[in-house]
């Protein structure tokens, strides 16, 4: 564990529990067999996955900054997205199966012998449940924001890495991410420090009644980490429908604008306008939150889900929430 040796206890604490009950299966030189108990559904690994296929761009992040690029056969759900620059010259050498979800036809065709989902819609029953793909000789895993019912924060985005490092025996390489990660949260925590938490309202779209990024999300606690504070992180729930009312009463300083690159499962062609900024103009046409500060001010950050879902980019949606809040800490 040496190279957490910056992490916070709670951060850990709850790493070294991730691995501990890991323990008996996979020594921390990644020897298998490896034991992986992911959202109730227990898989046995002899050996590392040498053809991996990623179902959303999170889980495709997630395993490039992990270094393993030469074990994925291919990648899906990237829509029409940007890979974060960092991982520009790794992805652009894997095959693209799908801009969508990849179909089991797609998963056949190139040999996946593990399919790994950043979101819970990659496994189900319209498309594939993990079942089906275990039948078919594909190991699996998902995120397990997916599947959890609790508050998910950076203790468990460092889990989840490590346990894919553990997977594809690279334990050392995961505790080098995870220790990467817990100094950029350090660093931006030793900036911003004793400064007054801004509150923040994170939408999700929807018109004639909003939707909103709740309590038990990573986004809430990334803006958390960048000294905001989420105006509905008490509802533990990780998405849902709240009211114009209730954000005008709470009064949000600056609002979070979240968005994929679907909409209605169908591809958009410039999510950034087309959801992004079209969302924007639709909280600036709404006459009950008109003179709320975020409104008034103009106040709006543009996060899209290669950021905002739990993956290593969400660093940079902390780093960039921080400058936005707290312009004052960055400028010294």
């Amino acid at each position: 564990m040496r190279l957490l040796r910056n992490a916070t206890p709670f951060v850990l604490a709850a790493v070294s529990a991730s691995l501990l009950a890991s323990a008996p299966a996979v020594s921390q030189d990644g020897h298998f067999p490896y034991v992986d108990d992911n959202c109730g559904v227990v898989t046995t690994y002899d050996a590392a996955p040498e053809r991996a296929v990623t179902l959303s761009n999170n889980a495709t992040e997630l395993m490039l900054a992990l270094g393993l690029d030469e074990r994925m056969a291919g990648t899906s759900y990237m829509a029409n997205l940007k890979i974060s620059p960092q991982y520009e010259e790794a992805y652009a050498q894997i095959p693209i199966i799908s801009p969508l979800v990849a179909t089991t036809e797609e998963l056949i065709e190139v040999e996946a012998d593990f399919v790994y989902a950043g979101y819970p819609d990659g496994f189900s029953e319209s498309r594939h449940t993990r079942d089906q793909l275990h039948d078919l000789g594909m190991k699996t895993r998902l995120n397990v924001e997916g599947c959890n019912l609790g508050a998910f924060g950076f203790s468990e985005l460092f889990a989840e890495i490590q346990s894919v490092a553990d997977i594809f025996g690279v334990t050392e390489k995961g505790h080098e991410v995870i220790g990467d990660l817990q100094a950029r949260l350090d660093d931006v925590a030793q900036t911003i420090d004793g400064r007054e938490p801004i509150p923040v309202f994170i939408y999700n779209g929807g018109d004639t009644t909003p939707n909103a990024v709740l309590g038990n999300t990573l986004m809430s606690q990334a803006v958390a980490a960048a000294g905001g504070e989420n105006i509905f992180a008490e509802v533990a729930n990780r998405y849902g429908q709240v009211s114009w009312e209730q954000i005008a009463e709470r009064e949000p300083e600056y609002i979070v604008v979240f968005y994929s690159g679907t909409a209605s499962g169908q591809l958009v062609e410039d999510p950034d306008t087309e959801l992004g900024q079209a969302r924007v103009d639709t909280l600036k046409a709404t006459p009950a939150i008109a003179n709320v500060p975020a409104i008034v001010n103009d106040r709006f950050i543009l996060i899209n889900s290669v950021q905002g879902q739990p993956g290593p980019s969400t660093l940079d949606a902390v780093e960039a929430f921080a400058k936005a809040f707290h312009p004052d800490a960055f400028a010294e």
